[in-house]
């Protein structure tokens, strides 16, 4: 009698400490994850209020440059800079091996497609 109680009860609250330990589990890991944001976001102040850059120090790159249009992409490798026609701001788009294209036949978005955007003719 004793253990058919022992089991009822122990049955009757498995669903309890499962509940408990996926709250703890989910508020735990959502935590954690906010402390290394919070790190993150340092660090990056950190780079910017540590920098011995006098004149224009980019964003994305902490390049030191002369003007902001000087600054370069922040993913180089896979990156293509186009520079506006107002000579005074830039787009980073996606570089574009000719090779990977293969039979496409579609309009290509290089830095000739951005002048085209840029003058609404797109």
């Amino acid at each position: 009698m004793f253990r058919l109680l022992g089991l009822l009860i122990t049955i009757a609250l498995f669903p309890f400490s499962v509940q408990a330990d996926f709250f703890n589990n989910f508020f735990g890991q959502q935590q954690q994850r906010q402390q290394q944001q919070q790190r993150e976001k340092f660090d990056y102040q950190r780079l910017q209020l540590k920098s011995k850059c006098n004149n224009y120090l980019c964003p994305e790159t902490f390049a030191c440059v002369d003007k902001p249009v000087d600054c370069p992409c922040p993913f180089p490798d896979s990156q293509t800079k186009c520079l506006l026609p107002d000579k005074s701001n830039f787009v980073c788009i996606a570089k574009v091996e000719k090779k990977d294209l293969g039979d496409f036949s579609g309009e290509i978005r290089d830095c000739a497609w951005v002048e085209k955007a840029w003058n609404g003719l797109v």
